[in-house]
């Protein structure tokens, strides 16, 4: 406690200032400057007394003090003279200066001896004088001046004193005041006290205390001496210090406030503090800092801090002035009622500090002014809060627990950016939690409980404590992105996305953990998204990803294990990033590494390695070309570049280098050609939109390109020679459309004569490997993309090729030509087939290519392309069914790996055999059977009769058949609904040709769309498919911005078509049964009603209408989906409200829909829209609460409809039954007990018809026997759902209510197994009865505990329903064992441990309550489901289902997964204890209740 000084000569230099943490020395006064007054010594000096056990309490607690003091200093010994400087003016100066005490020495009293000393000696004056005891008034009287606000000694009698013993070298330093001294004599402590009381109550009245300038407040040193009588005169002194902060000036409640910890007995604390909350009504005065600050060390009880937190979240709430520095001193004050440790304080702490916080960010998010926002951000104050969380999390294992419980139990509406920072928390600190958490976000991932928007306002919100667990979150990610479930995957995508624009210190550790993924050989889906994802990110951030270009060096080794699409990807990544924009830094190792492996894979022999270096070599020709900021100028429009030569010298020419190289590789390979003309056009046509950066092509070598691909294209397929017969077909000009008009009347007439040589490169192919049929659609497909680029979305100067004729067969379109096909061997049928599809492939890329063009001829000539194209397609599909086995149509895409496609061919040609019978039934031909007399055609000579009509059943579900492989059509293809009128005719009148859109080419246009859209957004496409090069995949964001600008179009079309429904329905009184809905032009109408339906469905449904980047685009798309008449009205309104309006729109179209696939995607589109609408906004959790409802009774409606099919007939089947699960779970979704028991109610009595043959419910039609587990399934599930949220959610009401209304809808359940007997109905029950035992065990029984002496008899019921329930489950166990059902027998070992455990628990419970009398544990016999004694089992198996349907599997978001960590720990599943089976078979009795 001391620290040695040396003695100094001056006495008249101050004392250094006293540091309460420490005690030092001083130096001892020199005896020469020493004065000659002398006072008397006492006659001998006190020893150390011996303190006697009867003395009081506080005597002895003070003499403890002092004895301790004085082993401290170890000296007894005092001086026998003190020298002062004048003389005494009291009785009180003249005792201290007799006791040994200098008064006038600096800013501290000089004691000659130690306190024990000091203390004995002022004793012993006192007490042997001669007035005693009068003169301790008198001496009273003293102190009571000298304790005067500007008495000079004041200070030194509150302060601490220096001790200067005789005989030693060194002064010391001692906390101790002179008051503490007299408090330590018995006869003086209530006198002292008194005066002491009277002085603070004196001085804290006054607002400003006028002291001696230099010295300390007194009113806090004056509290100071009460410490040590805190526990003896706790009542007095609180007492007095009642009345003086009641009349006490604001200082000084401030004064005693801060002292109260130490002034005040425990005992007191909690009054203190009511005395506090009744002294400052308002918060903002209550929590002040120094307030909290001494509440934080209180010895609070669990009342008093139940107070404190109601108002700390009042403090939040209504006054935004709570600042980062006062934040974290009332989260502490908070952390205070961990010394409960029970499970009420804890949930009501967590409640409150989640409040605290969401309330906080909210009113931050809201307030927009600059008062706020920067310290929200406050890194130190952030760090501090959660530092305290933390702190608590380590400190109460029981705290730990309830946030871990909490969080799990949290609705979807109430999971907000907090808790999910806490989760990372909790992962933190313990680690073997780690999966349990990343469970529980994981399911709140797949429910859409948990956005990406979450991530995104942590990032905003908590960004610095986001930053300090990266860690944690990278490692979760790490997991995520390895799922196999889609939205798992996707949200761990753009959570990457989200924390790459955090800081700069973690970005190279998102692309090290990205390039670990792409490594995985174990999922190739993996490796696709790590590269997708890298890819994005150089795009959006590639000044970021340029500086760690050498760290995805080594991805170049793994291109051998890299998938095509996979290859394009990795590729495209690094030739951006080694050749990138001028203004970045290239990366010249890099480069030489790529251009090296790209040569070396274009010479290897492998066909697929060829295939890579193709790839490779597009994307660093894309990246090295791209160097021009500035658009064509009309002089550049007449330039001509003849050869490389002309190029200028840099990476223009470089580009153009690589081209000739790659095409000089691979010469002799059409299938190589025709991939890389396929992938240059997609890399050119999606950088061409690409928004991200301005840099284009080269000028010249766009125009060096696209001479020679437009002068390569003309040498090898544009033909204007007489075409003749080949192998004995005869070949004409056909199709030919073109014709002289206003608009090219100098057009030279053999520009109008010239064909596409089709039929004469099938037929008789050329050696030449660029003349070859399959580079045809390839090589147009490039020569469009660079016209469109040079030309500025012109093709003028081709467009003859839209109309040209093509060479063709002169049966082509013949009527009998089903008959002439037959009559040629197998070898040339399969070339007459390859004609076909080369033709369609023909139209449907040149389509595609004119679509955008806006001049009048040209738009007719594309509609008149379209219907022909359709017409052919018709025909091919009746040829197929005629096509010899083993027929594999031409290759319209090029990047299949050569052995899949081998595979792939050997397995479709034993199928074929198989299909052939099956297409065969669905067409109905009434020709006549004379082919048999029919010979083989050598030449077209021989005359035919005319063919009957064909008719076949029209497939209005699927479009195209399995082997209806054909070019995929581009993006372009959508302009057709933005530009041409529709009509409802079907088919065309002959004047409408070329000018309207029919249903047939609606149907074509929209079944193309969506197939386009369920590959964005569900992301269908396969890593080795085509379609991956494909613009819509590469660039979903560019295809959704097109699709937006049609949609309301779209709209219009969709209101068209409800309309003839509308209309047909009323003819037929809304009898959905009439014929007349049957008929071949309605049933298009409805296939196109669903199309469009099921297109908005998708588009609303993207996944990243969540990111803040596409708001602008989502309220467009919104917009748009509306009438036009509706559309001005809200341009200024926010995205949810305009979701609301289209969620009431779309919700009338409900009566227009008459196929139950339209039901389902009808019901799809609400729930995206619910989800956009309830997204932000005012009264968003109401909105989406009334919105729910109307899903339901949407829902409600469907079911209680008969579904027809477009024959007429009921719809029933596999794909019938999914559609019908989804209906019943949106029927199902969040209802509450009472509907429940409703919908119970209503099967209970219906359910017995479904024992009768071919019935079904009268309520739900389309529910038979066969598909009744779809509704079981979705009961069950949702009473456990219900079940499991209401018991994670507190509630202060009747909770045993919970429980008796779920064993009463259990119990209902069962009467309804028990009615329709069937074994999936007995699989689906047993399943979910075993939840409820366990949940029960969980959460049930401590509610039991609390009716089990309040309400007997409502306990007796309970267990006598639940008995039921355990009775029929113990007797289906014994029948399934019986029979053999290995269906529930998987089950039995789990089921039966929780019975068990059941059954013991609550004779535990009785017992405990004293009523183990009423409870009896008995062994039960082995019955059937009939009451059957079970006497010897069966021999045959029992199937798991009798039903002649397939019913879809078991939704897996219901399971185990409800329970917690300690419940779900402690389950044994059934496949770790098949074991047991064995065992429990050698007993006939099992135990149960």
């Amino acid at each position: 406690m001391y620290r040695k000084f040396k003695k100094r000569a001056n006495p008249q230099k101050p004392l250094n200032a006293i540091d309460e943490n420490t005690t030092y020395k001083v130096p001892r006064i020199s005896s020469v400057d020493k004065t000659d007054d002398e006072i008397e010594a006492f006659v001998a000096e006190s020893e150390e007394e011996k303190i006697p056990a009867s003395q009081e309490q506080t005597q002895r607690f003070l003499s403890q003090h002092s004895i301790a003091l004085a082993a401290t200093l170890g000296r007894t010994q005092s001086s026998s003279k003190i020298n002062c400087s004048r003389q005494p003016n009291s009785f009180f100066e003249m005792v201290l200066l007799n006791a040994g005490v200098q008064l006038d020495n600096g800013d501290t009293f000089v004691l000659s001896c130690d306190h024990i000393a000091i203390v004995s000696k002022l004793r012993d004056i006192l007490v042997r004088s001669p007035k005693y005891p009068d003169n301790i008034e008198t001496f009273k009287t003293g102190l009571n001046v000298a304790l005067a606000p500007k008495s000079k000694i004041a200070q030194k009698l509150l302060s601490g004193c220096t001790i200067d013993t005789a005989g030693e070298e060194q002064a010391y330093q001692s906390q101790n005041s002179m008051f503490i001294n007299f408090l330590m004599i018995d006869f003086l402590r209530e006198p002292c006290l008194e005066v002491l009381f009277n002085k603070i109550e004196e001085i804290s009245k006054l607002d400003r205390v006028q002291t001696i300038p230099g010295c300390l407040p007194l009113l806090p040193l004056m509290l100071a001496q009460l410490r040590y009588l805190t526990l003896s005169h706790s009542d007095q002194i609180y007492s007095h210090i009642e009345r003086i902060f009641n009349n006490g000036s604001e200082s000084s409640k401030l004064d005693i406030i801060s002292n109260a910890e130490f002034v005040l007995d425990a005992s007191k604390h909690d009054v203190f503090v009511e005395l506090l909350i009744i002294n400052y009504s308002s918060s903002k005065d209550l929590f002040h800092l120094g307030t909290v600050q001494m509440l934080s060390n209180l010895s609070l009880s669990a009342r008093t801090q139940g107070k404190l937190r109601e108002r700390i979240l009042e403090f939040i709430k209504e006054d935004s002035s709570c600042s980062n520095v006062i934040l974290p001193h009332l989260i502490r004050l908070l952390l205070n009622s961990l010394n409960q440790d029970t499970d009420e304080i804890m949930r009501e702490l967590v409640s409150t500090l989640r409040e605290v916080f969401n309330w906080r960010h909210r009113a931050r998010n809201n307030d927009s002014t600059e008062m706020v926002r920067p310290t929200a951000n406050d890194k130190q104050s952030q760090l501090e809060l959660f530092g305290f969380l933390q702190q608590g999390l380590r400190r109460s294992k029981r705290f730990y627990q309830m946030w871990q419980r909490t969080i799990g139990g949290l609705p979807a509406t109430e999971f907000g950016s907090f808790d999910f920072i806490m989760m990372l928390l909790l992962v933190h600190i313990n680690e073997d939690n780690t999966l349990y958490i990343e469970n529980l976000l994981r399911r709140r991932i797949k429910l859409e409980h948990m956005t990406v928007e979450i991530l995104d306002e942590a990032k905003t919100n908590f960004s610095h404590i986001l930053e300090q667990h990266i860690s944690v979150l990278m490692h979760i990610l790490h997991d995520f992105v390895r799922e196999k479930n889609r939205i798992v995957a996707e949200f761990a995508k753009s959570a990457y996305s989200i924390l790459f624009k955090i800081c700069n210190s973690i970005q190279k550790n998102i692309l090290k953990k990205l390039l670990e993924l792409t490594f995985d050989k174990s999922a190739q889906h993996v490796t696709t998204m790590a590269l997708i994802l890298m890819r994005e990110l150089q795009r959006k951030n590639p000044k970021h990803v340029q500086n760690c270009a050498m760290l995805l060096l080594p991805l170049l080794d793994r291109l051998s294990d890299l998938t095509l699409p996979q290859t394009r990807l990795a590729m495209d990544l690094l030739c951006h990033i080694a050749f990138p924009e001028p203004k970045l830094t290239k990366c010249a190792p890099l480069q030489d590494q790529i251009e090296m492996v790209v040569k070396k894979q274009q010479i290897n022999c492998s066909e697929y390695v060829k295939k890579q270096g193709i790839i490779g070599c597009v994307q660093l020709i894309d990246a090295v070309a791209r160097i021009e900021t500035l658009i064509m100028d009309n002089e550049d429009l007449q330039t001509s570049v003849e050869s490389i030569t002309s190029l200028p010298d840099g990476r223009s020419k470089q580009a153009a280098n690589l081209i000739m190289l790659t095409q000089s590789a691979i010469r002799n390979s059409p299938e190589l050609l025709a991939l890389f003309y396929d992938e240059l056009a997609s890399v050119l046509t999606v950088r061409y939109y690409n928004a991200e950066s301005a840099y284009m092509l080269d000028n010249k070598f766009l125009i060096w390109l696209c001479e020679l691909m437009t002068y390569r294209f003309q040498q090898s397929f544009v033909s204007e020679h007489q075409a003749s017969a080949i192998k004995g077909i005869q070949l004409e000009y056909q199709k030919n459309i073109n014709e002289l008009d206003e608009t090219n009347v100098n057009t030279e007439s053999e520009v109008l004569s010239i064909g596409i040589n089709i039929s004469e490169l099938v037929l008789a192919p050329n050696s030449n490997a660029s003349n070859s049929i399959y580079v045809l659609a390839p090589l147009f497909n490039l020569v469009s993309v660079l016209h469109n680029q040079r030309y500025q979305y012109s093709l003028e100067v081709i467009n003859a090729l839209l109309g040209c004729a093509i060479i063709l067969p002169s049966f082509f379109d013949d009527a009998n030509y089903l008959a002439i096909f037959d009559n040629y061997d197998e070898e040339m049928q399969k070339q007459i087939l390859n004609i076909y599809f080369h033709t369609v492939n023909w139209i449907r890329v040149t389509i595609c290519a004119f679509a955008s063009q806006k001049h009048g001829a040209t738009r007719k000539r594309v509609l008149m392309r379209l219907a022909d194209l359709i017409c052919i397609e018709q025909r091919l599909k009746l040829l197929l069914s005629h096509a010899p086995v083993g027929f594999v149509p031409p290759p319209c895409q090029f990047l299949n790996n050569p052995k899949q496609a081998m595979v792939q061919q050997g397995s479709r040609d034993k199928r074929q055999a198989g299909k052939a019978k099956s297409i065969n039934e669905s067409i109905k031909e009434t020709e006549d059977q004379q082919m048999g007399n029919q010979s083989k055609l050598g030449d077209l000579t021989i005359k035919l009769a005319p063919c009957k009509s064909i008719k076949y059943k029209i497939d209005f579900e699927h479009l195209y058949g399995p082997l209806e492989s054909y070019r995929q059509l581009d993006v372009g293809i959508l302009l057709l609904l933005k530009e041409e009128p529709f009509t409802l005719s079907h088919p065309l009148e002959p004047e409408e040709v070329g000018t309207h859109l029919g249903l047939l080419e609606l149907r074509f246009i929209l079944t193309d769309l969506v197939h386009k859209l369920g590959t964005v957004v569900n992301g269908h496409q396969d890593v080795n498919e085509a379609d991956s090069l494909r613009s819509h995949v590469a660039k979903p964001e560019h295809f959704m911005c097109d699709l937006q600008e049609c949609l309301g179009e779209i709209s219009t079309l969709l209101i068209t078509l409800a309309s003839h429904i509308d209309e047909q329905l009323e003819k037929v009184n809304n009898v959905h049964s009439n014929l007349d809905l049957f008929k071949d032009k309605f049933n298009y109408v409805k296939t196109c009603f669903g199309l469009c339906i099921h297109l908005f469905a998708l588009y609303f449904s993207w996944n990243e209408w969540s990111d803040k980047s596409q708001a602008q685009l989502l309220q467009s798309s919104l917009r748009n989906a509306l009438p036009a008449e509706q559309r001005k009205t809200i341009k200024k309104q926010s995205v949810a409200n305009i979701a609301t309006k289209v969620f009431d729109y779309f919700l009338k179209y409900e009566k227009s829909v008459l196929t139950i696939g339209t039901a389902v995607q009808l019901q799809r589109l609400l729930r995206s829209l619910r989800k956009l609408s309830s997204s932000s906004g005012e009264n968003a959790g109401k909105r989406a609460a009334q919105q729910a409802e109307e899903i339901r009774k949407t829902c409600t409606i469907m079911l209680k409809r008969k579904w027809y099919h477009h024959t007429g007939s009921m719809e029933k089947g596999a794909q019938c039954n999914i559609h019908l699960d989804e209906l019943v779970k949106g029927f199902l979704k969040d209802s509450p007990y009472e509907r429940q028991k409703n919908i119970l109610s209503d099967l209970n009595e219906e359910c017995g018809l479904l024992n009768k043959k071919d019935k079904a419910l009268n309520s739900f039609p389309n529910i038979k026997k066969a598909n009744f587990p779809l509704m079981l399934r979705g009961l069950c599930e949702i009473l456990i759902t219900t079940l499991s949220g209401q018991c994670n959610t507190h509630n202060d009401g009747d909770r045993f209510k919970l429980w008796e209304s779920t064993i009463s809808l259990l119990n209902g359940l069962l009467a309804i197994v028990q009615k329709v007997e069937q074994p999936r109905n007995f699989a689906l029950f047993l399943k979910h009865s075993q939840l409820f035992l366990k949940l029960l065990l969980q959460h049930g029984l401590p509610v039991l505990e609390t009716i089990v002496r309040d309400s007997p008899e409502r306990l007796v019921k309970f267990l006598q329903e639940l008995q039921n329930v355990t009775k029929f489950l113990h007797n289906l166990c014994c029948h399934s064992k019986s029979i053999k059902n290995t269906a529930i027998i998987c089950y039995i070992p789990s089921l039966r441990e929780t019975l068990e455990t059941l059954v013991f628990r609550v004779k535990a419970l009785l017992a405990a309550n004293k009523c183990h009398a009423a409870f009896h544990i008995s062994i039960l016999d082995n019955k059937d489901l009939h009451g059957d004694a079970i006497r010897t089992p069966a021999g045959s198996f029992a199937n798991e289902t009798n039903s002649d349907e397939e019913i879809p599997a078991d939704d897996t978001s219901v399971d185990e997964t409800v329970l917690e960590d300690n419940m779900t720990t402690t389950s044994v599943s059934s496949s770790t204890r098949r074991s047991t089976i064995n065992r429990s078979k050698s007993s006939s009795r099992s135990k149960c209740f």
